[in-house]
């Protein structure tokens, strides 16, 4: 009888343990946050154009309410399956040096420069928040000031 007791004890506190890490303080449960933060919101369109030896590739993303042209480069990548390399651990520091296998020159060289609907970017590309509707064209080539 003792036995049967302390089972149901243990299968009660089980229960309650598990229910207690389902919501949070305001009561909304942690499943139903993550889902709506991992909703898109819209899509982004992404262009690469690595000059006149290659084709451009084009993609349209999903946009959700924290991307930025960072994170809309690396899911157009995910999708099209061309490799992105980056310096920076920090969302705010992202500079890609490689986009499908095409490095960045430096100095006076080539380099990646990236626009957001015809705009140059102004910061890193994980600092940049794009919004639904956005077409980001990353395009490979000599840095000229507008």
């Amino acid at each position: 009888m003792k036995l049967k007791v302390t089972a149901s004890k243990l299968m009660i506190f089980v229960a309650l343990l598990t229910l207690s890490g389902c919501a949070d303080s305001e009561g909304i449960g942690t499943n139903q946050k993550n889902a709506s933060a991992n909703l898109a919101i819209g899509s982004v369109e992404v262009k690469i154009v690595f000059g006149s030896d290659r084709e451009a590739i084009q993609s349209e993303v999903d946009c959700m309410g924290d991307s930025t042209v960072y994170s809309v480069l690396r899911a157009a990548s995910d999708k099209m399956g061309f490799a992105v390399e980056s310096t920076g651990v920090l969302k705010g520091d992202k500079f890609i040096t490689s986009i499908g296998g095409v490095e960045n020159l430096a100095g006076d060289g080539g380099n990646w420069i990236y626009r957001v609907n015809g705009v140059l970017g102004d910061k890193g590309s994980g600092a940049f928040a794009v919004k639904p509707s956005d077409k980001v064209v990353w395009s490979f080539g000599k840095y000229e000031p507008e």
